[in-house]
């Protein structure tokens, strides 16, 4: 897995804000990024964590609901 393409979602996020090249960057550029906190970033990661979770799971809920039933019933 050497292609970044193929990156999980928390790995490509954490890579595009460990490896930020300052040498391409404007000097209002690197201002904002001096101004961002780090709980502002760990946010923002949290949030575009969620998002195909809470796309993808009204769809499947009925799954997981006729398997949570199902194993909760004793013969």
């Amino acid at each position: 897995m050497s292609a970044a393409d193929h990156y999980p979602l928390q790995t490509y996020i954490q890579q595009m804000v460990v490896v930020i090249d300052a040498n391409t960057m404007t000097a209002e550029q690197i201002q904002r990024m001096s101004e961002l906190s780090n709980r502002t970033l760990n946010a923002a990661k949290i949030f575009i964590a969620m998002i195909p979770v809470l796309v993808i799971y009204p769809f499947l809920q009925r799954f997981f609901i006729t398997g949570i039933t199902l194993g909760s019933v004793k013969e």
